[in-house]
């Protein structure tokens, strides 16, 4: 996967495991697994978590993570008009490309 799958993979996964309050590696890792399959590195975890955090996407609360107001307004762009996971997907992949230029 390129940087930015990963990164938008990450998103995701951290949008539906913090639905009801901050999510640790853990619960991340786990709902990530279930989106696609497959188990992210810890390094994919951290550099992608970093980077949310760095563009204001994601907050990090003691070792948890959740979305920030603006993380939340872009899952909900994403999800609009879809209800399919891997279409949310690629929408969180093509909206963090505005962050990466």
């Amino acid at each position: 996967m390129t940087e930015n799958q990963t990164t938008s993979w990450i998103f995701l996964a951290t949008a539906i495991a913090s639905r009801t309050g901050p999510a640790d590696f853990n619960s991340i890792s786990n709902i990530a697994d279930g989106i696609n399959h497959a188990i992210p590195s810890h390094k994919e975890l951290q550099t992608s978590l970093a980077w949310l955090t760095h563009t204001g996407l994601v907050t990090k609360r003691g070792s948890n993570y959740c979305l920030t107001d603006k993380g939340k307004e872009d899952y909900e762009m994403a999800s609009r008009e879809t209800s399919t996971l891997f279409k949310i997907w690629d929408n969180i992949e093509t909206l963090l490309k505005k962050y990466r230029s």
